[in-house]
């Protein structure tokens, strides 16, 4: 399978990163940031990304069929547990829920635009992310609201897990080739230290998903400007409550538990 090289990790295998390139993929970011995602309205970039996941969402897209054809030799997943979690995740993507979502994280929906009640919302400038690597949709979600947040993103993938973020970032690029510049898509094995404090350096925020002891030590790295954000090991469970197992919804609801537990291989926490 072969995409246009429009980020770090579309480069072949053989190249080999250096800090050089990390630097300055994060001096562009921030170049890019002040003139292509500063100015776009929530309104704008929410109205994007609906687009960019219906499209996602049609049998016919083409990064949709290349994430099914490509998908379980590059993640390991089953096409079918490929689909059902691409279609989960998209489906969501309504004006409706992100100014659901927007509201109960800020207050009002529209406060990373203008002053609401004294405050105005703003992300940090460069948003680094390191992500897991057991399931894509985490991260995915990570790109969306650094979006939402105007910040300019680079993306660290763990070593053999950035198949679905690159096709996603290349399905905006597709929509919008200008708000793509914000983004950057690189992979390469943990504890490169050369290019991860070179990335440090140049981070306002780290958020970091994987095993307690990753975060710590990654935490331990970073220079006092940089925020941190964790998410580390947690346990998942879910009930069923009585009031709803009525004769008449009892094979949807064993249905619909039977969804959440094989949902990712039980891979996620979910």
């Amino acid at each position: 399978m072969n995409l246009p090289n429009y980020f770090l990790a579309d480069l072949p295998p053989e190249a080999e990163l250096t800090p050089l390139m990390i630097a300055s993929a994060g001096d562009s970011l921030k170049r890019n940031r002040e003139k292509y995602l500063l100015p776009r309205s929530t309104d704008d970039i929410v109205k994007l990304l609906c687009e960019v996941a219906q499209e996602w969402l049609k049998p016919e897209n083409r990064f949709r069929k290349l994430a099914l054809e490509f998908g379980p030799e590059e993640t390991k997943f089953s096409r079918p547990i490929l689909e059902r979690g691409l279609d989960g995740f998209f489906c969501q993507f309504t004006p409706e829920n992100f100014e659901a979502l927007l509201k109960q994280d800020l207050g009002d929906a529209q406060r990373l635009d203008r002053f609401a009640e004294g405050a105005l919302a703003r992300g940090p400038q460069l948003l680094v992310h390191i992500a897991a690597g057991n399931l894509p949709n985490p991260t995915l979600m990570s790109l969306t609201l650094g979006l939402l947040a105007r910040s300019a993103q680079f993306v660290k993938c763990a070593s053999g897990a950035s198949f679905i973020p690159r096709l996603f970032a290349h399905s905006i690029y597709e929509a919008d080739p200008k708000l793509s510049t914000c983004l950057e898509i690189a992979e390469w094995s943990g504890g490169n230290a050369d290019l991860e404090n070179t990335l440090f350096a140049a981070a306002d925020c780290v958020t970091v998903t994987g095993e307690d002891k990753t975060l710590a030590a990654i935490q331990s790295r970073l220079p006092a400007k940089a925020r941190f954000v964790g998410y580390g090991q947690r346990m998942s469970f879910g009930y069923v409550s009585r009031e709803v197992l009525r004769e008449d919804e009892i094979s949807k609801i064993v249905s619909r538990v039977a969804d959440d537990v094989i949902a990712w291989d039980q891979n996620g926490c979910l």
